[in-house]
This record gives C-alpha cells, sequence and structure tokens, in this order.
C-alpha cells in the first residue's frame, strides 16, 4: 500500500509548530481523555506521537502504566524519545501498518491524524484491533475551518488544496462520525462536534510555521505562485503581532469508538 504523504513536514520548524499546537489544543485534549479513560489503565497507545507533546499528555491523564507512542518519523522519534517519562516507550512505525509492534491497549488516542491519511475507514479498523475488549478509540479531527480574513481564509484554501491532492481532507471531521459507524467491529460510544473561536494570534504563528514547512514541496511549488507564498507569510506575521483580524471559526470533532 502507497504510503501517506505527511506534507507538514518533520523539520525543526514543524517540531516548532506542533509545540505550539500542543499549547493551544492540550487543555481539551486532556479533559476529553479524562472523560472516557477507563478507571484501570494498563496500557495506552497514541497514535502519531510526533516529537512527543500528545503522548506525555495521554500517560498523564490516563494514568496508565504503561503508554507507547507511534511514529514514522525518525527526526520525531528521536525527539519524543528524548523527553519520554518513565513508563513511556517511543516505537517508530507507520501507524497505517498492519502489523504494528505494540500490545492491545485500554485507550488509543489520535489527535489531527485522520486528517493526513487517504483511507481513514481502513485506519480506524486497524486501530480497532489494537483495542482490549473493553478499550476505547478516542478520536479529534478538525471539522470546520474557516475566516472571513482573506489573509487566513487564502491560508485555508490553500491547506486544504494541498491535502486534496495527496488524496485527504482538512474537514475529516465533518465526517468522521458517519465513517466511524461504518467500521466492522467498532460502534460510535460517543460523537459531538464542538464549536470555537481560537486565537487568531497563536493560530497565526501556528500557520506561518506549517507554510514555511509545506511551501518548498513538489506541489506546492508547482501550484501557488512564491510571491503570493511570500506575502502570505508576511501577513502572517503581521496577525502574530497584533494585526487586528476577522475571528476564526473552528469546529473539532470528538469521536469515541469500542467494540459493540
Amino acid at each position: 500500500m502507497k504510503r501517506d504523504a505527511y506534507t507538514f513536514g518533520t523539520t525543526p520548524t514543524a517540531a516548532e509548530r506542533l509545540a505550539l499546537l500542543a499549547a493551544l489544543y492540550d487543555p481539551d485534549t486532556r479533559a476529553f481523555l479524562a472523560r472516557w479513560a477507563p478507571q484501570r489503565t494498563e496500557h495506552a497507545i497514541d497514535l502519531g506521537c510526533g516529537p512527543g507533546h500528545t503522548v506525555r499528555l495521554v500517560h498523564e491523564v490516563t494514568w496508565a502504566r504503561r503508554t507507547t507512542g507511534i511514529e514514522r518519523s525518525p527526526e520525531f522519534v528521536a525527539l519524543a524519545r528524548a523527553d519520554a517519562p518513565p513508563g513511556v516507550e517511543i516505537v517508530e512505525a507507520d501507524v497505517t501498518a498492519d502489523d504494528l509492534p505494540v500490545d492491545r491497549a485500554d485507550v488509543v488516542h489520535a489527535r489531527f491524524l485522520l486528517t493526513h491519511l487517504t483511507a481513514p475507514a481502513r485506519a480506524l479498523r486497524r486501530w480497532g484491533e489494537l483495542l482490549r475488549p473493553s478499550g476505547v478509540l478516542v478520536l479529534t479531527e478538525v471539522a470546520r475551518l474557516v475566516s472571513r480574513d482573506p489573509v487566513l481564509g487564502r491560508y485555508y484554501e490553500m491547506v486544504a488544496e494541498l491535502q486534496q491532492h495527496h488524496g485527504q481532507a482538512l474537514d475529516v471531521g465533518a465526517r468522521l462520525a458517519e465513517i466511524a459507524g461504518g467500521v466492522a467491529g467498532l460502534a460510535v460510544a460517543d460523537a459531538r462536534v464542538r464549536s470555537w473561536n481560537p486565537p487568531p494570534t497563536a493560530m497565526a504563528a501556528l500557520h506561518v510555521l506549517n507554510l514555511r514547512s509545506w511551501r518548498g514541496g513538489r506541489y506546492a511549488t508547482a501550484a501557488f505562485d512564491p510571491d503570493e507564498l511570500d506575502a502570505l507569510d508576511e501577513a502572517l506575521v503581521e496577525i502574530v503581532r497584533g494585526r487586528p483580524t476577522e475571528p476564526i471559526e473552528q469546529d473539532l470533532a470528538e469521536v469515541v469508538l469500542a467494540h459493540p
């Protein structure tokens, strides 16, 4: 099976972006996990753990005796291992592989991961096989991300086009409950969409680092005007510095799957 493209990069710039993303989204992820983690968690898994922010969060919130982070990027694996607390193991592997070298778990977690995969239903079916009989698969994905601000709006258009080119969807969360409901062997235990207005300055800080990560890729180089990308970079920096802007509207899908 063809390997999924991860266009957001694994460079130090990309790692810096993920640190900012963790600071912005970890509080809500913490609350979401706390609602669904079993009282006794022997083993937890964090899928696509990147440089380690989410796997440390999962380990702390679930009180798991041991937690495994799975990440295919050697650069991110090295960073995650460097900061791994006792009880946390980092495995270098592709989360879509059929033979992941991990034991079954009471909690399997993924945040903003399905958006980078071309076959989300297949991935969910595979991840369901990682669950113990009473385990839960806890997922968060973007369902909608828009702004009337022309700078932010154009950035979101570009990212959506970039991901669509690779067979992926920025707004996969809008269909997540439907996709999950059709996966054999799993049942939707809970599904909700939470709307909020993330702070534009924090989001622009994420976006400008992301832009600098993906703009040099083959598709972006061919599809987008480099002068427009330069101007977009500068405009995002202006928002980071406090330029007034229109609100950002984001819907986040939070879905929990379990065995029937």
